[in-house]
């Protein structure tokens, strides 16, 4: 059996619903799986659907519930076969024979995708999946447990959409659907135009007078904007030429306390001088004295009387010098003090006077760029009042009433043409959308006619007539897909949920199923107990049609079924399902 660009090679589970671990080898055309019921056989199914992106499971709320209990992570993965065929990949963007994509599941709730074992994002999966046709979420490719049964139950719009998505119709709809919101986009412009015009003209006449006083008002305006402007930079000048003084003053001060930091410092080298020239005389004089006790019991000569005097001479002398070097040093003292004191309060003025300025600065530029001027701030004070007397003469004048005016002119100026391109706009667009409509109805139609003749050949050998037609095909919104079936001769009515038994539903679904295989988009598809209700004559044929279907037409199948398959199994991919001890264990067999 042949099939179409691509195929899904392989299925690997991981932790998932009833499985521990299992790799399940999937072939092109039909593949069985079968096993009693509860053995795990519907978990591939849904395992696949989910590593390609199902949003939802009816197994579960949430997809952290199908991981194995006890265990805190899952992983699902699909392996598609992308050889290229004719010198051109399936998958063409991605140069690897195989393209495995995985989703992981984590019991916290995060889920990922990855592909090749690199993280994807969704939109990554989905644009690989639909490049090859293939969307799980359609029920036409994939139809899980109970689905083939509630096909009667689909709304018929709904119906209709997932044929066009299944068939690779649907940008036929959504460029009508496009192209229709553009219309209802410019008729809403048309709208919205329209009363700007006719408000635009109404408010021309209101804003011509206001716009004459504006133009006077304006020049007395800009008067008094320059004058707040030289205001305001003349209080700032005022301010740095303070600040100036003040920083210049500050130099000053601590020049003379530097130079009497200098002279302070000869002070006290000379008092140390005189200190240490004190400790020497005192020296001498304690050792002569010394030497002359010693010497007075033999009797004391008159020279010595002179040099005790010598000694006590310099010694008064240097305590003369060292009072006077000490007076000298207490008075660079004090006036180091207080310069320091009018040093610290210069530069508190001056943090105050910059602050000030920073602040008259930022005031200033409001007003725009520094400007220069001599004026008095008095003087300019008094021209800023005369200007403000003249304003009130024209307090009632709106201050916008040049752009407004303007606005408006220019506004119903443009208007007049934009609304010609708009209606211009509009027909090309009515044009294209009754072509689009045309377009979508012919290739609707025509695959409609090709699926319901397939459809009635299908139904035909099974006792049974019917039909496939889109009805209110005029209105796309109302449009929908419906199938008339009847069984035994009888005159074929609409499928529903209330019509039909349970297994002339679900024949009329396979049946409607297999009269799709040789349009629909998808390389793969796959249906879960197709058989639900169906008698054993119903359920042979339609395995009949299935099989040579496929062989026929190409591509991938996968039938789930808890029934007997015997000779339908003949060349066909066999995976049979057991359950031992909780866990699904999948074999691959060639015959059963």
């Amino acid at each position: 059996m042949g099939y179409k660009s691509t195929y899904i090679k392989e299925v690997i589970i991981e932790k998932f619903m009833s499985y521990e671990y299992a790799r399940i080898e999937f072939k092109p055309g039909i593949n069985f799986i079968i096993g009693p019921n509860g053995a795990g056989k519907s978990s591939i199914l849904i395992a696949m659907s989910i590593a390609m992106g199902l949003s939802h499971t009816e197994r579960g709320r949430r997809l952290s519930d199908l991981i194995r209990r006890g265990e805190d992570i899952a992983r699902v993965s699909i392996v598609l076969f992308n050889k290229a065929i004719d010198g051109k990949r399936p998958i063409p963007y991605i140069r690897s024979d195989e393209i495995i994509i995985s989703r992981i599941l984590r019991r916290d709730g995060q889920y990922w995708f990855e592909v090749n074992y690199k993280y994807a994002a969704r939109a990554d999966v989905k644009r690989i999946l639909s490049k090859v046709g293939i969307d799980p979420d359609n029920i036409l490719i994939i139809m899980h447990q109970n689905m083939i049964e509630a096909f009667g139950f689909i709304d018929p719009k709904e119906k209709l959409i997932l044929f066009e998505e299944a068939l690779g119709l649907k940008e036929y709809r959504d460029r009508i659907i496009g192209i229709r919101e553009k219309l209802e986009k410019v008729g809403g412009e048309e709208a919205e135009i329209r009363k700007y015009l006719n408000d635009a003209e109404a408010a021309l006449k209101d804003w011509k007078e206001l716009y004459d006083k504006w133009i006077k008002k304006k020049e007395l305006l800009d008067k008094l904007k320059d004058l707040e402007r030289e205001f305001a930079w003349a209080k700032y000048n005022l301010t740095f030429k303070e600040l100036v003084k003040l920083e210049n003053d500050l130099d000053n001060y601590e020049d003379e306390v530097r130079d009497l930091e200098s002279n302070l410092m000869i002070v006290r080298r000379d008092l140390n001088e005189l200190n240490d020239e004190f400790k020497a005389v005192k020296e001498k004089l304690l050792t002569y004295i010394d030497d002359l006790y010693a010497k007075a019991r033999y009797g004391l000569p008159e020279p010595y009387r002179d040099r005790i005097v010598k000694y006590i001479n310099n010694i008064e002398r240097n305590r003369m010098e060292y009072g006077r070097a000490k007076a000298e040093e207490s008075v660079y003292l004090y006036r180091i003090e207080e310069l320091n004191k009018l040093i610290k309060n210069i530069k508190k003025d001056i943090e105050r006077i910059k602050s000030e300025l920073k602040a008259l600065e930022s005031e200033a530029r409001l007003y725009g760029e520094p400007l220069e001027t001599v004026r008095a701030l008095a003087d300019i004070q008094s021209d800023i009042r005369d200007i403000k007397s003249l304003l009130k003469f024209y307090e009632d004048v709106d201050e916008t009433a040049e752009d407004t005016y303007k606005y408006y002119l220019n506004l119903y100026n443009e208007l007049k043409s934009r609304m010609e391109r708009i209606l211009e706009d509009k027909k090309k667009l009515e044009e294209e959308l009754r072509y689009r409509i045309s377009i979508w109805k012919k290739n609707l139609s025509r695959y409609v006619t090709e699926v319901s003749n397939g459809f009635n050949e299908f139904l035909k050998g099974l006792n049974a007539s019917g039909y496939v037609r889109v009805e209110d095909i005029d209105d796309i919104d109302n449009a929908r897909l419906e199938l008339y079936v009847g069984f035994g001769g009888i005159e074929p009515i609409r499928l529903d949920a209330y019509s039909q038994s349970g297994g002339e539903r679900t024949t009329a679904a396979m049946a409607f199923l297999l009269a799709l295989q040789k349009y629909i988009k998808s390389p793969f598809r796959a249906v879960d107990e197709f058989d639900v209700h169906m008698d054993p004559k119903n359920r042979e044929a339609i395995l009949n049609y299935l099989i040579d279907t496929i062989s026929r037409e190409g591509g991938q199948y996968i039938i789930i079924t808890p029934g007997y398959v015997g000779e339908f199994a003949k060349n066909s991919n066999i995976i049979i399902v057991q359950k031992i001890e909780g866990i699904s264990i999948p074999r691959v067999v060639s015959n059963i």
